[in-house]
């Protein structure tokens, strides 16, 4: 008889920092250009977090690229890195965006998982 593992594997379990919503939120995404001046798209989130989201985008960005995204409903704008792209379909791709520093309540919706509370001061 072999011995069965009774607790989940630490390769199984789950170590996101925030629990993750699916929402679709329009934002405006700005990078640098090359050259002179800055890319930007409107478009909108497909999941999000108190850390970043994962973005719909038709622009080219690169892994570990600085963007600036804004909610467009609010106005609020928060920079984030580039962590992930996978290809989508329609010519885009769906970028996963960590921002610089949580922001809990840059998304503003009405009922944010517990765990997404912002840090005291």
């Amino acid at each position: 008889m072999s011995d069965l593992q009774t607790t989940p594997s630490r390769a199984f379990v789950d170590t996101r920092r925030s629990q993750r919503v699916i929402a679709r939120i329009r934002v405006q995404v700005r990078r640098e250009a090359d050259g002179d001046g800055f890319m930007s798209e409107v478009s909108h989130t497909l999941v999000l977090s108190a850390h970043g989201a994962l973005i719909c985008l038709a622009m080219n960005v690169q892994p570990n690229e600085i963007l600036a995204v804004k909610n467009v409903s609010s106005g609020e704008e928060k920079h984030g890195r580039v962590v992930r792209i996978s290809e989508e379909a329609d010519s885009q791709n769906a970028v996963a965006v960590e921002f610089t520093e949580p922001a809990p309540r840059f998304w503003h919706i009405e009922f944010p998982p517990a765990d997404w509370k912002a840090l005291e001061n």
